[in-house]
């Protein structure tokens, strides 16, 4: 009796390692390390794979894949792991609707078939690129039909809010300065380098990253909304042009 309790403790131990190491995201499982063989036994073994979704769940996560790059968490909406706008920096209305659009515009952007979310190969993203993309899309976004609060309004205004706002401001460092589209990109490409969900493709350039499997998965994953819709199905169709 008590070695079976301690075996089952031996293993939540691992379990609890292995999404610590999820949770890390910036964490991968190179061969020979404890992490590639916690990720191993989830693969493997159904049993250790119950006890890691379990724990996982109980925190409020749920286990989107195991990729090469490693175990993809998701928060679940409102648990103590869900990201927050207001945790990211202070911004007023327009800037909030900028850069959930600037997410959902990179999504697009990456991903505009279904078909694309089964493709393991990282992608790459251009922050000018996504800018001329959305600034593209500003007349499709704002042509959306929807009431007051609906998701079509929402995508409505924040084409309005991105389109008030210059491409580029500089700073006296020749920075991009807050307040611009391009500067927005590039905040929320940091971001998601920050999330583990990209990474920075320094010998491409500085302004060229690679999105990860974990933003892959949580893409795909997400519930399509008015805006996502509306730029996946323009980008398609700038795809099968091209």
């Amino acid at each position: 009796m008590v070695e079976h309790v301690a075996a089952d403790l031996t293993q939540v131990r691992a379990a609890a390692e292995l999404v610590a190491f999820g949770l890390e995201r910036r964490s991968r499982p190179v061969e020979g390390s404890e992490y590639r063989a916690l990720l191993d036994r989830y693969r493997t073994e159904l049993r250790f794979r119950d006890v890691v979704d379990t724990m996982a769940e109980g925190l409020g996560l749920e286990v989107l894949g195991t990729p090469r790059s490693g175990i993809v968490l998701a928060p679940e909406p409102g648990g103590p792991f869900a990201t927050r706008l207001a945790d990211l920096r202070t911004m007023d209305q327009g800037e909030r609707l900028v850069f959930g659009l600037v997410l959902i515009g990179i999504a697009a952007y990456a991903y505009p078939q279904d078909v694309d979310f089964d493709d393991p190969e990282t992608k790459l993203v251009d922050v000018v690129k996504i800018d001329e993309f959305l600034r593209s899309a500003i007349d499709t976004l704002k042509g959306q039909e929807g009431g007051e609060g609906s998701p079509e309004e929402r995508a409505r205004a924040a084409a309005e809010a991105y389109a008030d706002m210059p491409q580029l401001i500089t700073t006296q460092t020749g920075r991009r300065g807050r307040g611009c589209t391009l500067k927005a990109i590039e905040d929320a490409l940091g971001w998601l380098v920050d999330q583990g969900a990209a990474r920075e493709a320094g010998t491409l350039g500085p302004d060229v990253y690679h999105l990860t499997d974990r933003f892959r998965l949580l893409v795909g994953d997400s519930a399509g909304g008015a805006a996502l819709d509306a730029l996946r199905a323009l980008r398609s169709q700038g795809t099968e042009a091209a």
